[in-house]
């Protein structure tokens, strides 16, 4: 299961979850991959490996958020309830909100949200790399540093200077 420190607000590659939602769980899809790739002849996947909800029986899908059927069991709500009571015991500290590649998709989700924090809290500061999205819509000014460039180049560039 993810980890406790770890919260995965937009879901994960690594979980699946009934496409139609029709209950709150997700299951981990690693060993379920791996023997997807193992078994795959001429890109083509044994029907059989196709999972299928175990409680509808349509299928399942990655557990992103996407679409109104995304999944939120009871883990992503303990996450949820430890990420608010980091932000309300970090109010009054410094803080650095590093944003990785954060676009369009679901802008209420962490862009718009990681822009009020920053603005609105004296000592909050925000990282934004983005190498398509970097600009803000609040005037966060110099409470901010955009870099508008591949994330894999600017870890590799940061990494390098060592």
């Amino acid at each position: 299961m993810i980890k406790k420190e770890f919260f995965g607000v937009q879901g994960s590659y690594r979980y699946i979850q009934c496409s139609g939602a029709c209950h709150n769980k997700i299951y981990d899809a690693t060993n379920m991959v791996k023997e997807m790739i193992e078994k795959t002849k001429n890109c083509k996947i044994p029907t059989e490996l196709v999972p299928t909800c175990p409680v509808c029986g349509k299928k399942m899908d990655n557990n992103l958020r996407k679409n109104d059927y995304f999944v939120q069991d009871d883990n992503w709500y303990k996450q949820n309830e430890n990420y608010n009571k980091f932000l309300e015991n970090a109010k009054n500290k410094k803080v650095v909100l590093l944003e990785l590649g954060v676009g369009f998709n679901t802008p209420s989700i962490i862009r718009f949200p990681f822009e009020e924090m920053a603005y609105r809290n004296d000592n909050w500061n925000l990282v934004r790399i983005n190498k398509d999205n970097g600009n803000t819509f609040l005037d966060i000014g110099n409470k901010s540093i955009i870099i508008e460039d591949d994330i894999k180049t600017v870890i590799e560039k940061i990494c390098n200077n060592k």
